[in-house]
């Protein structure tokens, strides 16, 4: 039987407890073990004997990049996490693949306000700030850590609406339509409305060459509708599922174990 970690942080563990034991249920169906093993100290998390494959649920790149470079498999890789746990390696990337996203720059850098001033490594609508100037950006950016690094970004012309797709192994499996009367975010974690979709042929293509480029194993990604067409905005290593749940009876953590069950089978 090969052994795996599921990966949190403490808060990320407390609050996913329904996924990992779903997942962890799934993939013993197919003779493979998971373990929770929570993120601390870096020194002491990699001591004793590692798995053979390792999920990683929280924005942990390290963890993705260290495991990997000890022959485990990894769920994502280690650039996908770095990619997509990074707004600013996210948009920077699209850029160079050629897929739209919405005008970003770097904090500092000169852009036109009111804007979206976001941390890079931001995750469900958290620290993501609409600001009118340049001294409440620097207002937002001393009061909340002035550690993090920010980006900046244009508004885009249809606030509170967006589509997350959930990707497995390059192919779109399920998508929902998520919307705020209240909110320029529209996160359900933050109360936004969901309801399901279906991804077009465009977003189809986009998956496609996001997996030619990442080789990731199940993501979430967040396109947002504009006067144009679509735009992508972010994609979500550690991927939620409850939006999903709501409003849908296709099991994803189900067609997950069977993507990690296949792809241990074939890499062996």
């Amino acid at each position: 039987m090969k052994r795996g970690w599921i990966v949190y942080n403490q808060a990320g563990a407390e609050k996913n407890e329904w996924f990992i034991q779903r997942l962890t249920q799934e993939l013993a169906t197919y003779s493979l073990s998971l373990t929770l093993r929570v993120f601390s100290k870096k020194e002491e998390f990699f001591k004793g004997e590692l798995p053979d494959f390792a999920i990683i649920r929280s924005i942990l790149p390290q963890v993705n990049r260290t495991l990997e470079s000890h022959g485990v498999r990894v769920f994502n890789n280690a650039k996908t996490a770095r990619i997509a746990c990074d707004k600013w390696e996210t948009y920077c990337a699209c850029r160079a693949w050629g897929i739209p996203t919405l005008p970003t720059v770097l904090y500092g850098q000169e852009i036109k306000y009111p804007c979206v001033m976001k941390t890079r490594n931001g995750h469900g609508g958290e620290e993501v700030f609409w600001v009118n100037s340049r001294a409440q950006a620097e207002e937002i950016r001393l009061a909340n850590n002035t550690k993090n690094k920010y980006i900046l970004q244009q508004p885009n012309d249809v606030l509170g609406k967006d589509m997350r797709v959930y990707a497995i192994g390059g192919k779109i499996v399920a998508s929902v339509l998520r919307e705020s009367d209240g909110d320029f975010r529209s996160n359900f974690s933050l109360g936004g409305s969901v309801e399901k979709a279906q991804a077009d042929e465009w977003q189809n293509a986009v998956v496609k060459k996001l997996y030619e480029k990442l080789g990731f194993d199940y993501v979430g990604i967040d396109f947002l509708p504009t006067k144009d067409g679509w735009v992508l905005n972010e994609i979500e290593d550690s991927a939620g599922a409850r939006m999903l749940y709501s409003c849908s009876d296709f099991d994803i953590i189900q067609a997950y174990a069977q993507h990690i069950a296949r792809a241990l089978r074939e890499e062996t």
